[in-house]
Parts: C-alpha cells; structure tokens; sequence
C-alpha cells in the first residue's frame, strides 16, 4: 500500500472514530487509541500505561527533542511533553489526523512546542530535527514499514549522539506461519502486510548502528475481551460486512474485523506486545 493509500485508510478510520465517540457522548481526550495495558501505577489510565512505561525505561530525561512516528491525533506528543518538557514533531501520513492534532495543541497552549506534519516516516525527516532529535519514538505505528531495515536506519539517521529510538509495537511470534487465517485477518484489515518479527527488529536496530538497552515483553498486561464476546463480534462484524460491497464504510468494517484478528492472535499467544528501546 503506498503512504498516499495509506494516509486515506487513516483519514477514513479517523472520521469514524470522531463519529463513534460523537454518537456514543464518549471523550476522546487521550486521544490515543493505542493498547490497553494494566497500568503498574495507581494513577495511570489504561491507554496511557504503555506511555508511562517509556517514560519508566527512559529515566531522567529533561526538555527532550522528539519525533513521534506515526503520531496519530497527537496523544503520545501531549503526553510526554507535559511531563518532559521540550520540543516535539508529531509525524502522520493522514491530513485528518494532522488537522485535530494541529487543533488540540492550540487548545492546550502549546502549539508552540508541538508541531505536526503530513509525512512519511520513510522520508528524509533532517529538516524537522536541525542538530538532532534526542528521542524517536514509534507506537504501534511501525508494523506499516514494508522494509524495518530502511525505515529504522533512516529514525537513527536523525538521532544525535545519545539519542534512542523507542518502538512499542504489536510482534508476531517467531513461529507464526504468514498463511495462518488469522494473522492474514489482521494483517489485511490493518494493513500491515510486511510486519516485522521480533528477530527483524533487532537485526534493523544493529544494522543502524544502535545499541539496544531495553527489551521488555508488555504482552502479560494487555488487556483482551472475553473469548465469548469477541466471537460474537466477530460474527456480526463479518455479517456487516457481507452488505457493505465496496463502499467506504468496508475498508473500517474490515479494520474492525482485523483488530478482532489481533485479539485472537494474542489469547492463542501467537502475538507480543513488546517495548525495544536503543541508542546512537
């Protein structure tokens, strides 16, 4: 899929979110849409636990430069800057997205340190940073590189002397055939085709010349629903979709149908939800 497919699978599934929450008088003020984790900490919410986590590993870390890859509404950017300080450039190949990040850092107050862009993260990204970012980070968004090897070198392409990159992401296990119908599911419905296994990453991360200094398995704290409740929505999800033809509205109902995919591939402990964290 090219980033220009890419970016309208997002600007569709962006709108539906909005509408969603819109419908069910929901707040989207996380504006996160990223694993649900049991949170180690008290006062830690479950879509902010794999934020609290990074900020764990990551020790002492004052007035940072950040690019998020893959920033989304810009969740992880308000995130970390309210507690870090610093300057930061969100990353998203989705015009929708960009627009209500851009929003929300105007009504926060700090549209100043909080910048967003329409760009792939493939792309050469040393204009945004000048003498280097101190930290790369990259939530479930790298799953979309067709070729990790690349998309890493050119994150630690961009780091000073000490930078780290951070990527928290959705693995499939070493074992997990490509044709399992599940892991097909869900790589179709996300759109993710060329996900990379744990071995790939490490292997990008070396061959970047970055020095791994954090590996931590997050899958015990995921947070699924129950096998009979998923089933059931799978099955109606997959009735929907049987009446939906080619409209718009599929490629969501199929993006729906591929996280139910996911879910199923971690209740068989087919998939990882892993923490990598290494520096130039």
């Amino acid at each position: 899929m090219s980033p220009t497919e890419l970016g309208s699978y997002y600007d569709g599934l962006s709108r539906f979110l909005r509408a969603a929450r819109w419908v069910s008088r929901s707040s989207d003020a996380s504006l996160t849409v990223h694993r649900l984790l049991v949170p180690d900490q008290p006062d830690v919410a479950p879509h902010d636990a794999a934020h609290a986590r990074l900020l764990q590993a990551l020790g002492p870390t004052d007035a940072p430069r950040v690019i998020d890859a893959g920033c989304g509404l810009g969740g992880t950017v308000f995130y970390l800057q309210a507690r870090l300080g610093g300057l930061y450039d969100g990353i998203t190949l989705s015009a929708e997205q960009r627009e209500r990040a851009d929003k929300a850092a105007r009504k926060r107050g700090v549209a100043n340190a909080c910048r967003f862009h329409v760009r792939s993260y493939d792309d050469d990204l040393s204009n945004l940073v000048g003498e280097g970012a101190d930290l790369v980070v990259a939530i479930e968004s790298l799953a979309h590189s067709p070729d990790p090897l690349h998309t890493i070198r050119n994150f630690a392409g961009i780091l000073r002397r000490g930078g780290r990159l951070a990527v928290i992401d959705d693995v499939p296990g070493e074992n997990l055939p490509d044709e399992d119908a599940d892991f097909r599911a869900f790589r179709s419905g996300w759109r993710c085709e060329d996900i990379a296994r744990l071995s790939e990453l490490k292997a990008a991360i070396g061959a970047a010349g970055l020095e791994l200094e954090c590996e931590e398995d997050l899958t015990p704290r995921v947070i699924m629903r129950n096998p009979p409740r998923r089933e059931r929505l799978v099955r109606v999800n997959r009735r929907v979709r049987a009446l939906l033809g080619t409209t718009a509205l599929a490629e969501v109902v199929d993006s729906l149908h591929g996280g139910l995919m996911l879910e199923r591939l971690y209740a068989r402990r087919m998939m990882q939800y892993r923490m990598l964290i290494a520096r130039r």
